[in-house]
């Protein structure tokens, strides 16, 4: 019991120490690496995006939250699309929804391959819509 008591005033002492002892730290903003590309630096050392910090609770809020992002991402799309000068096309394959993203121009040593991305979890908090 003794020891207990000693343990439980002990983790007092250093929980009210801990917390009387702390201090708010200005942010600070750390160079890039060197390894970094020019192309990538932008996206590493701009701001977060302005969802990064939302924690929804409830499922018609994970639902919202999940809707807001995917309007501003179908925004970017034909910007993207036009960049990276490939065509889009929905398709289904063995009845799942598939996008079939063919590059316009394709080198000859990459005409005979195929890539197959899967992605099973984009919709696991959006499943029953």
């Amino acid at each position: 019991m003794k020891f207990k008591f000693t343990a439980l005033v002990f983790m007092l002492t250093f929980v009210q120490t801990t917390l009387a002892n702390t201090a708010v730290v200005a942010v600070q903003h750390f160079p890039n690496p060197s390894t970094m590309s020019q192309a990538l630096q932008p996206l590493v050392s701009g701001e977060p995006s302005p969802f990064w910090n939302d924690h929804p609770k409830i499922n018609a809020e994970w639902h919202k939250w999940v809707d807001t992002i995917a309007a501003q991402t179908l925004k970017t799309l034909p910007t993207l699309k036009e960049r990276m000068q490939v065509s889009v096309t929905a398709t289904q394959l063995g009845n799942v929804n598939a996008f079939m993203v063919t590059s316009k121009t394709i080198a000859p040593y990459n005409q005979n391959r195929i890539l197959l991305h899967y992605n099973s979890h984009s919709r696991r908090y959006h499943h029953d819509k």
